[in-house]
């Protein structure tokens, strides 16, 4: 077609590739590969430029404007939308789905040949830039496998591909776009099985400067870097007295956090300021939490991680002992005179001198920092409410209809208010959990004062025996996730793979009251019973020490329940646990899911027990 005789080149070249002249029979070769594409190049050349002037053509084109005045009866966007009832017992918040963001966005000149390629196309990299920014290094490199083995960034291209094709349709279309992009058709069996693959197929750390769980649980927290209270060098105090050294260390902190960003104001309780998505697609979308205010001052902040500080610290001294360690090598703190070996002896001295305790499990819906919010024209912002919405594995038997979850972030609570922490308006708060960050410890647990942020408490605030106990077991799972970690190496500290942030919670509160009302429970039998193995070596190991808090504790994870696979025999108690972690339902998914496993938990009542 081209010209060419292929019977009259193949004599010479052929003779060359075998004439024992390589360097000539390979350049030969080289251009007879090249030659096609390069000829096509030449003979389309005008019709290729013709179709660059079109792309750039239709690029410049693409403008996007928001018209609040947009009649939206015919092309309402669904997407995130929030529970009427919520809306309605909440007026004086300005707020807004998504989706009603979404139908208010309208091409800016829309008798230009617009383009929803080109708009899909470029919002595609808008999302997936974002996406990387705030899921890749954290929860994109752990989650997002669960869409397959490959890169974060793949997996990244394929959601913002589908997230991009819908807004693009949304802002375009006429007609009611019923498809919501941030819902996953992903069961939690699919998610816990793709996060055990990914376990598989991680590259193991044991490089020199790879700090393990355990070590990172000696030093208090992780995640902080050069502002770490304990930095690992040996310059944090093996005793700490809280009545001398606690303020102490706040402002020492303070100063550091001064010389490192040059500003810090102890009484500031903003978070930073939003920044634009692309104000030409997406016009007043910003990522951030707009002008929401902090539940703490930063200064309170601190207080919260340096008591986290001292209470892992302590923690890590039931491993110490666990290795034979004598208590004379242990972090002790001193409170009230009182000297301290284990966090449940902080806080009862703590309450000794004046504080309160509060303690008992809690959740709320997460959005893993995909906060969006609406720049108005007086330069006020809407807040967008978000989550990230996973499938049960329950349909409605009439029409299939999917229930779907709000995926949920859950922890042991701890209030504490009195002299030294918690004298604010609010009290101190702290919560245990596993950390995505790759350490199972008490966390500083301050968020957005807001009602989407509001927690949900899963059982009754715990007496005070009850409280104490809740403290010694958290020590004791802490240590056993994070020895689990460390020695089979897990990634992320085993998020995932020994459970969520609600499983490390919820076997503490089936050990102290017998039930759970907690969901979803995510982990598996194969870590169960590692988890089982590692609380009986602990028990042998610290004999006679927490031997009956650690056969609760062995006794309770062997009877946790498991959201992976739904049978209708577990209709009704998935239903109930799923009532009670979603009190208030913020989203109209999450009232409509109560109301699917309500409906198909009554359907079968009569036949299980």
């Amino acid at each position: 077609m081209m010209g060419i005789d292929i019977r009259t080149m193949s004599a010479p070249i052929l003779s060359l590739l075998f004439s024992g002249n390589n360097n000539l029979a390979l350049i030969i070769t080289s251009v007879c590969l090249i030659a096609p594409p390069l000829y096509y190049l030449y003979r389309y050349r005008s019709s290729i430029k013709k179709r660059l002037k079109e792309i750039e053509s239709n690029v410049g084109l693409i403008k996007v404007v928001r018209n609040k005045n947009r009649d939206i009866s015919k092309n309402r966007v669904t997407c995130m939308d929030l529970d009427p009832e919520f809306v309605t017992a909440n007026p004086d918040w300005h707020m807004m789905s998504f989706g009603e963001y979404l139908s208010q966005l309208e091409p800016a000149d829309k008798n230009s040949p617009f383009n929803q390629i080109f708009l899909q196309k470029e919002l595609q990299i808008v999302v997936g830039e974002l996406l990387l920014k705030k899921l890749g290094k954290t929860y994109g490199a752990a989650l997002l496998p669960i869409l397959g083995l490959g890169s974060v960034a793949a997996s990244i291209a394929g959601i913002s591909n589908k997230i991009s094709d819908f807004i693009a349709k949304s802002i375009l279309s006429e007609d009611k776009a019923a498809v919501d992009p941030l819902t996953f058709d992903l069961s939690l069996m699919e998610i816990i099985s793709f996060a055990n693959l990914n376990q598989k197929g991680s590259t193991l750390n044991n490089g020199p400067s790879h700090v393990t769980p355990l070590e990172h649980l000696s030093r208090g927290e992780n995640a902080w870097g050069d502002l770490a209270f304990d930095l690992g060098d040996g310059t944090f105090p093996d005793i700490f007295d809280v009545d001398k050294d606690f303020q102490n260390y706040v402002f020492k902190m303070e100063k550091r956090i001064l010389e490192k960003d040059g500003t810090y104001d102890p009484n500031d309780s903003s978070f930073p300021p939003p920044t634009p998505v692309n104000e030409r697609l997406l016009p007043g979308l910003h990522l951030g939490k707009g002008g929401l205010k902090c539940t703490h001052t930063r200064r309170e902040c601190i207080e919260h991680r340096l008591l986290c500080v001292l209470i892992n610290k302590l923690t890590h001294n039931y491993y110490k002992l666990s290795r034979k360690q004598k208590p004379e090598d242990c972090f002790l703190v001193f409170c009230g005179g009182k000297k301290c070996l284990f966090p449940e002896e902080l806080i009862q001295s703590l309450v000794e001198c004046g504080h309160q305790i509060k303690v008992c499990p809690r959740v709320l819906p997460t959005n893993f920092g995909l906060q969006f919010c609406v720049k108005e024209e007086d330069g006020s912002f809407t807040s967008i409410p978000t989550a990230l919405f996973l499938l049960t594995g329950v349909e409605r038997s009439s029409d299939n209809k999917p229930a779907y979850f709000a995926a949920p972030h859950g922890g042991m609570d701890v209030s504490i208010s009195g002299p030294i922490v918690g004298k604010g308006s609010r009290p101190a708060w702290l919560q245990f959990y596993v950390s995505i960050n790759g350490l199972c410890c008490f966390h500083p647990d301050e968020d957005q004062d807001t009602p989407w942020a509001a927690k949900t408490s899963l059982a009754e605030i715990y007496c005070h025996e009850d409280a104490i106990r809740a403290i010694r077991m958290c020590a004791l799972v802490s240590v056993t996730f994070n020895r689990i970690a460390t020695e089979q190496n897990l990634p992320f500290g085993g998020y995932g793979i020994l459970g969520m942030c609600n499983d490390s919670a919820t076997i503490i509160d089936l050990a102290l009251r017998g039930t759970t009302s907690a969901y979803p429970l995510l982990s598996t039998g194969r870590y169960l019973n590692h988890i089982v193995s590692s609380f009986t070596k602990l028990k042998n190991e610290l004999s006679p020490i927490s031997c009956e808090d650690l056969t609760c504790l062995i006794k309770s994870t062997g009877n946790l329940p498991s959201d992976l696979h739904i049978s209708p025999a577990k209709l009704n108690n998935l239903s109930e646990r799923y009532d009670k972690s979603y009190g208030v339902p913020v989203f109209q998914a999450t009232a409509e899911a109560k109301s699917i496993l309500r409906q198909m938990a009554n359907d079968v009542k009569e036949y299980f027990s």
